[in-house]
């Protein structure tokens, strides 16, 4: 064995180490569904690479009976990422019958699996390493076969990743299920380029091997991410997915929204307050600065202060050669008083209302 390889043996070993651990934390404290689940698939992921880590180290030869056992319970894999998926997005999901014939994937490659279990340690060791150097043919049923299990886990990756998507337009700033979303994407374009090996690979005649063992050193790579997340942000796993109803409901109460401050140019009113505001738009305050604070990540006073600067700059750009004062741009942007207007310039844009004008002003002399 190379150093390198030794190295990236090592690596896998201490990913598998890690997942495990996550598991075991993750089932010792508060366990929501998420939590749960989650558990699963980190230990599903460590016994896989536990049992592919013994074939490549060839330390299978003394234990050939463990063999196969992390073959069929890939295929819970899928399903477990869509789970989690609304796990995370739907209020009070719960795994319930009709949600079972996900499992048909795991329990047909279970039943293919069977005979395999009853061979002898020799047997099973000889029937793996046949597979590892055998070179699939595009005319052979085991190059389909294996090319079905990259569509069947792409359709769950696709349904969960579409899922979250869904969420993120809804709620900008849930930080569990941005996590989410972007491990998934990451897997994704893992998967797609492992799928592009595995198509080439009759061509080239490349080296299953060494793909093998890149494969498992990315998903060490993505358990050690896993775990500098947790380290890094405990609260990660405590977040809840909000109550948004009827998205079909909620999507009409952010567009009434939008039209009061994009149409009606409610923020020009410099007595305007979120009370004030949820009258207008007849939704209780406290639901639109919940919908605010999810689609915007901010608060209501924060948005108010957005639109108004950009009023303010509108007008500054429509009068860079008029005499027009800066106390009375900020009147007409909906600004209260000076100081807010200086505050806010400062607060989003880095400089001073006179500042930026000045700046205006050069930039427009230099064209000239």
């Amino acid at each position: 064995m190379t150093t390198t390889s030794l190295l990236i043996n090592v690596l896998i070993a201490y990913g598998i180490c890690q997942a495990l651990f996550i598991a075991f934390i993750l089932l010792r404290s508060d366990r929501t569904l998420f939590k749960k689940l989650f558990a699963t698939l980190l230990i599903i992921e460590g016994i896989t690479l536990f049992e592919r880590l013994l074939v490549e180290t060839e330390l299978i030869d003394t234990i050939p009976h463990l063999l196969g056992i992390s073959h069929p319970i890939s295929f819970l894999k899928p399903p477990l990422l869509l789970f989690m998926a609304m796990a995370i997005t739907v209020k009070h999901f719960k795994i319930q019958k009709k949600h079972y014939w996900h499992l048909i994937g795991f329990g047909f490659m279970l039943f293919l699996n069977l005979p395999f279990y009853f061979l002898s340690g020799p047997e099973k060791l000889e029937t793996i390493r046949a597979f590892m150097n055998k070179v699939p043919s595009y005319l052979s049923f085991e190059f389909f076969f294996t090319l079905s299990f990259f569509a069947y886990i792409g359709i769950y990756m696709y349904l969960s990743i579409k899922k979250l998507a869904k969420f993120k337009k809804q709620v900008t700033n849930n930080s569990l299920v941005n996590w989410m979303y972007s491990i998934l994407i990451l897997y994704s374009a893992f998967l797609f380029l492992h799928l592009i090996y595995f198509v080439l690979q009759p061509i080239g005649k490349y080296n299953f091997s060494l793909v093998n063992q890149m494969s498992m050193l990315a998903m060490s790579f993505i358990i050690q991410a896993i775990a500098f997340k947790i380290v890094d942000k405990s609260t990660l796993f405590n977040n809840k997915p909000p109550n948004l109803g009827n998205l079909q409901e909620r999507g009409k109460y952010e567009d009434a929204i939008l039209s009061k401050f994009e149409e009606d140019k409610v923020y020009l009113d410099d007595d305007l307050n979120l009370t004030a505001f949820s009258k207008s738009v007849q939704i209780p305050s406290s639901y639109v600065s919940e919908i605010i604070n999810q689609r915007y990540n901010c608060s209501f006073k924060k948005l108010l202060n957005q639109y108004r600067l950009e009023e303010a700059k509108r007008i500054i750009h429509e009068n860079i050669d008029g005499k027009v004062k800066l106390i009375d741009i900020a009147f007409e942007s909906g600004f209260s008083n000076k100081v807010t207007f200086y505050r806010v310039f400062k607060e989003f844009e880095g400089i001073s209302p006179s500042q930026y004008l000045e700046k205006i002003k050069n930039g427009k002399n230099l064209k000239k």
